[in-house]
C-alpha cells in the first residue's frame, strides 16, 4: 500500500470517527430537546402538583421536572423533623442527666405530628394533585364548558397555575410559619412546655431538642400545612369561577348531578390530607390517654367537632354549584315533565281509549318499554341532587378522618374490657 493510500484510509477513518461523534452529539441533543419538550408539556398540564413549598424543593433538587419524588421527600421530612429530636434528647439525657428522653418517647403527639402527619402531607401531593387536575380537565373534556366560554375557563385555570407557582406566596407561607411558631412560643407559659423542651437547670431555658423543635420541626410542619391551605384556597377559588360559567348541564344525567358527580371525587382526593390532619388531632388524644389514663369528655367533644369541621371544610367548595344545579332541576322538571305528560297521554289514549280487549300481541309492542325508558330518564331529573357529593366519597373521607383514632380506642379501654367484649361476641 502506497503512502498516499495509507493517508487516504486514515483520513476516511478520521471522518468516520467525526461523523460518529457528531451523531452521538446530535442524539444527546435530541434527548435533551425531547426532555425539555416533555417538561414543558408537563408544565402546561401540571396544576396542583405545585404550590408552597414545592418551588423551594424544586430549586433544591428534591423535585426534578415531572418527578415529584414524594416517597423520598416524605422520608426526608420525617428524618429532619423527627429523628434529630431523638438524637438531641438522648445526648441531653447523657450529658445533663435529665429525663428529657423518656418525656420525648412518651410524647405521642410529637411522634404523630412528625413521624406520620408530616410525611402524609408530602405523600398527599401525588395522591391529591393528579385527581384534582383530572376534575378540572373534565369540565373541558366532557363538554361541560361550551366553546364560547372557553376563554373564562382557560383564564381561571391559567390564573390558578400562576398563583400556585408564585414565589411570593412561597415566601409568605414560610414567613407565616415562623410567625405562628413565634406567637405560640410567646403566648405559652414556660412551665407548660414539655419536659424534653427544657434544659432542666436552675436557669430556665430551652434544650437543644427544644430549639430544634422550635426552629426546624414545627416551622416545617406549619409550612406544609400552610402550603396545603394555599392549594385548597386556590382550589375553592377555581371552582367558584367555574361555577359562574354557563355550564352545559344535563338534568337527566344518570350520575344524579347533571354531569357534575366527578366533583364529589375531590373528597376522595383529599382523604390522605384529611388523614394527616386527623393524625395530629389523634396524637394529642393519645398523649392525654398515656398521661392521664382517660380522655376528658370535653376533649372528646372538641375532637369530634374538629373532625366535623375538617370534613365540612373539604366539602364546602362543592356548594358553589348548588345554584346552577337548582336552575338545571327547575328547567329539567318543566321540560321533561311536559314530555312525560304528552307521551303518557298518547300511551293512555292508545291503550285505554279503545273498547276492544287486549290480546297477546300487546306483549310484542315496543310502546311499554319505550314509555318505561322515558319515565326512567324523567325520574333521573326529579332525583337530581343539589350538591355534587355522593355517599361513597363521604364514606371514604369519613374513614380517613376516623382511622387515626382506632389506636386511641384500644389505649383508652382497659385490656380486660376489650377481652370481655370479644368473648361476648363469641358466647
Amino acid at each position: 500500500m502506497t503512502p498516499r493510500q495509507i493517508a487516504n484510509d486514515a483520513a476516511l477513518q478520521g471522518t468516520d470517527t467525526d461523523l460518529a461523534r457528531s451523531g452521538a452529539a446530535l442524539s444527546e441533543l435530541g434527548e435533551d430537546v425531547r426532555t425539555q419538550m416533555n417538561e414543558a408539556l408537563h408544565a402546561d398540564e401540571a396544576l396542583f402538583e405545585n404550590g408552597p413549598p414545592v418551588g423551594l424543593q424544586r430549586r433544591l433538587g428534591f423535585v426534578i421536572g415531572s418527578q415529584l419524588n414524594v416517597g423520598r421527600r416524605a422520608v426526608i421530612v420525617g428524618a429532619v423533623g423527627w429523628a434529630p429530636l431523638l438524637v438531641l434528647a438522648g445526648i441531653q439525657n447523657v450529658t445533663m442527666r435529665t429525663d428529657g428522653m423518656m418525656s420525648l418517647l412518651w410524647d405521642a403527639g410529637m411522634h404523630a405530628r412528625y413521624l406520620i402527619a408530616a410525611p402524609l402531607l408530602v405523600l398527599a401531593e401525588a395522591h391529591c394533585a393528579s385527581r384534582l387536575n383530572a376534575i378540572v380537565r373534565h369540565f373541558a373534556d366532557a363538554g361541560l364548558v361550551a366553546d364560547r366560554d372557553r376563554g373564562p375557563y382557560d383564564a381561571a385555570v391559567a390564573s390558578t397555575r400562576a398563583q400556585l407557582n408564585s414565589r411570593a406566596a412561597e415566601i409568605i407561607v414560610i414567613a407565616l410559619a415562623y410567625l405562628l411558631m413565634s406567637a405560640a412560643v410567646f403566648s405559652l407559659p414556660f412551665d407548660q412546655f414539655p419536659v424534653w423542651h427544657k434544659t432542666g437547670s436552675l436557669a430556665p431555658g430551652f434544650s437543644p431538642a427544644g430549639w430544634w423543635h422550635l426552629l426546624v420541626s414545627l416551622p416545617l410542619l406549619l409550612t406544609l400545612l400552610l402550603g396545603w391551605a394555599w392549594r385548597f384556597a386556590l382550589w375553592a377559588q377555581l371552582l367558584w369561577r367555574i361555577a359562574r360559567i354557563d355550564l352545559r348541564l344535563l338534568p337527566s344525567h344518570p350520575d344524579g348531578t347533571a354531569g357534575l358527580a366527578v366533583l364529589g371525587y375531590s373528597l376522595r382526593a383529599f382523604s390522605l390530607l384529611a388523614m394527616a390532619l386527623a393524625t395530629i388531632i389523634a396524637g394529642r388524644s393519645a398523649h392525654i390517654v398515656l398521661v392521664d389514663g382517660a380522655l376528658p369528655r370535653e376533649h372528646v367533644i372538641f375532637s369530634a367537632g374538629l373532625l366535623v369541621v375538617v370534613g365540612a371544610f373539604f366539602a364546602a367548595p362543592l356548594f358553589f354549584f348548588t345554584p346552577i344545579l337548582m336552575r338545571a332541576l327547575q328547567r329539567g322538571s318543566f321540560e321533561y315533565g311536559v314530555l312525560a305528560n304528552r307521551v303518557g297521554a298518547v300511551f293512555e289514549e292508545k291503550w285505554f281509549g279503545r273498547n276492544k280487549p287486549v290480546d297477546n300481541s300487546a306483549l310484542e309492542k315496543p310502546d311499554f318499554s319505550a314509555t318505561t325508558d322515558l319515565y326512567a330518564i324523567v325520574a333521573n331529573v326529579y332525583a337530581l341532587r343539589l350538591v355534587p357529593i355522593d355517599p361513597k366519597s363521604i364514606a371514604m373521607l369519613g374513614v380517613a378522618l376516623l382511622l387515626p383514632f382506632v389506636p386511641i380506642v384500644f389505649l383508652a379501654l382497659p385490656m380486660d374490657e376489650i377481652l370481655a367484649g370479644l368473648k361476648g361476641l363469641l358466647f
